[in-house]
């Protein structure tokens, strides 16, 4: 089932937004499973990206990371973005040829602690303008599909874990789309 991901006509209200959480860990043999989670929607000024996860002290290695293809049936590239604990990020498109920052793309991090536990994350915005330029097909409208996925990673052997919300195959790129779900564009 495709992951429902809302138009807005003027400012993103988050939370009124599905929330996908990342719940899959294939390569976890310990207990070591954050809770994270993500918000997606579209607005006239673009892609809004909420990532969140629950890590009390997270390594500067742990991250979130979401990859799309807006356009697959014209196989033009991919989106990544990824945001770490530490505040890093950055937006990338990247396709066979190559790849390029997004520089237009921005994030508004955020830390705090609620009910559920003490939490990192931000807003990511992807200006409509940048992705119409990296995917000339982008059609943003109801019932319009995209394919990706989201990852909660770390690499760092003292707390490594691999999440994601779609099942993927971690010996494979994150931008292969064999580990891609679909995404689906609602406006109700």
């Amino acid at each position: 089932m495709a992951f429902k991901v809302k138009l807005f006509q003027d400012g993103v209200d988050y939370e009124s937004l599905h929330v996908a959480k990342l719940t899959n860990f294939p390569l976890e043999k310990r207990d070591y499973k954050p809770y994270s989670q993500a918000r997606i929607s579209f607005a006239r000024d673009g892609m809004h990206l909420q990532l969140l996860a629950f890590e009390a002290s997270p390594l500067k290695e742990s991250r979130m990371t979401a990859v799309f293809n807006l356009t697959p049936l014209y196989e033009t590239g991919c989106v990544m973005v990824e945001l770490y604990a530490d505040g890093r990020f950055s937006a990338k498109f990247i396709s066979n040829t190559g790849g390029s920052l997004i520089e237009s793309a921005s994030v508004h991090t955020f830390t705090g602690e609620d009910l559920q536990g003490v939490y990192w994350g931000g807003n990511v915005i992807l200006p409509l303008q940048a992705l119409k330029a990296l995917f000339p097909n982008l059609v943003v409208a109801r019932g319009q599909m995209f394919t990706g996925n989201l990852y909660k990673i770390c690499d760092n052997s003292a707390r490594s874990h691999f999440g994601c919300y779609y099942p993927a195959d971690f010996s494979l790129p994150l931008t292969d789309e064999t580990n891609f779900g679909e995404f689906i564009m609602i406006d109700y």
